[in-house]
């Protein structure tokens, strides 16, 4: 049995008993109010799920199994994945046991080839990988359990499988995708001897040394961001209702291509490259310090800045920096999303623009990966998703072992609204 899957079959009982006890002793105690401006707003900051494998600290940053995020940033992705499953990190052989587990599950089903292959040329990325995710579904392990009776109590196993399926599968769709659709080239099989990342730079066509060290850290910090953003939340709501991964981690991939979710990266590094060409280069600080002021003045909305719960600069964004200024300090986007850095949060604080007016790690992941020479800026949102995953898999698996029921919310009608308002 692999190791980690040891490990959870020896830790879910334990983690089903604290939460019944929670369960039956507070029951009804109060965990979170909603507001009417709440209810408008997106449910902004209404506690809505538990999530045990990363929170966001508004000061601190985000913390992964309760490990601030910048003492994580030198884990592979299979010790990641093991340290979101089980809160532990692994030692040697459990990490070459889980490398060796994924490098079995990277054959690719035939439909998916076929596909890909008879879409027009002109298909986003991120609907390719979401097909792709679909064309699977077939495959699935919990899926055909299910169909012959699976007990409740073995659903968190039979989604293990289907997860480490993904998670292998999911970079050589991703690099195909890449290579056939953007770059027009052919495709490069996965390695058996490389792990996670290092397999993934390899197939996309960087595999220089100091790539690979990026995507190691890009899968860190993509990993996971508690579990009611978005992307995560769309696949819990799915999986509560026993869709499998496949359909629960489409739909993350769904939500993840939305303007407002996954594509904040590339309209950061579009801002900082259309400062270039308005300024024929890097600007001087008192030539882009004008620029922002009337962008502010405007009304108009700097990209890479400011974070809904983070009250601080997001480590992730310091930790990439911090790579970025050892890797390309004289490089022009680069240099741009320095002075950025510099120069927003000041003028940001100043006009009282902003509860947070500090840089994110939106900021830094587009310049980077453009310094690289990854200049399809309609694949980053597939760069976020294949990290993402992780993190996604690793709740989904902990979400079936405490066998949680589906979600079901009630909605109210705003004359039903304005009702209950008046008659306070």
């Amino acid at each position: 049995m692999n190791n980690l899957k040891q490990i959870l079959t020896t830790k879910i009982p334990i983690w089903g008993e604290q939460l019944q006890k929670i369960q039956k002793e507070y029951s009804d105690y109060p965990v979170s109010t909603i507001t009417v401006k709440q209810l408008f707003k997106g449910l902004r900051d209404v506690i809505a799920v538990v999530c045990d494998t990363s929170y966001v600290d508004p000061q601190k940053g985000l913390f992964i199994r309760d490990i601030p995020v910048l003492k994580l940033m030198d884990l592979s992705a299979e010790e990641l994945f093991f340290l979101l499953c089980s809160g532990e990190q692994p030692d040697a052989q459990s990490v070459q046991d889980l490398q060796m587990d994924l490098s079995a599950r990277r054959e690719v089903p035939q439909q998916v080839w076929d596909l890909l292959e008879s879409q027009p040329p002109d298909t986003h990325p991120m609907s390719l990988l979401s097909m792709s995710m679909l064309a699977m579904q077939r495959e699935s392990v919990f899926t055909k359990a299910y169909q012959k009776g699976l007990s409740r109590e073995q659903y968190w196993e039979a989604t293990f499988e289907d997860a480490l399926n993904i998670i292998a599968r999911l970079p050589v769709i991703a690099a195909y995708i890449y290579r056939r659709f953007l770059r027009d080239e052919q495709p490069i099989a996965p390695l058996a001897h490389l792990n996670h990342t290092d397999n993934f730079a390899n197939m996309l066509g960087f595999p220089s040394r100091e790539f690979k060290e990026f995507l190691q850290k890009f899968f860190v910090v993509h990993s996971d961001h508690e579990g009611a953003n978005a992307s995560v939340f769309s696949s819990r709501v799915v999986n509560s209702s026993l869709s499998d991964l496949y359909y629960s981690i489409s739909a993350s991939m769904n939500s993840l291509a939305g303007p407002l979710h996954g594509l904040a990266n590339q309209e950061s590094l579009k801002f900082i490259l259309s400062v270039i060409q308005e300024f024929a280069g890097v600007p001087s600080e008192e030539q882009l310090e004008k620029l922002l002021k009337v962008k502010i003045q405007n009304g108009e909305i700097l990209p890479g800045f400011g974070h809904a719960v983070l009250r601080a600069e997001d480590p992730r964004y310091q930790a990439l920096f911090e790579f970025g200024e050892q890797l390309c300090p004289d490089d022009p986007v680069f240099q741009v999303a320095g002075l950025l850095k510099k120069l927003v949060p000041p003028l940001l604080i100043e006009k009282g623009k902003a509860s947070n007016p500090y840089p994110n790690i939106d900021g830094i992941t587009g310049p980077l990966l453009y310094h690289f020479g990854m200049k399809e800026l309609t694949f980053y949102t597939v760069m976020f998703s294949t990290a993402q995953v992780l993190g996604i898999c690793a709740q989904l698996i902990i979400n079936q072992a405490l066998m949680l029921p589906i979600f079901r919310p009630r909605s109210i009608p705003l004359a039903h609204l304005k009702e209950l308002i008046e008659n306070q």
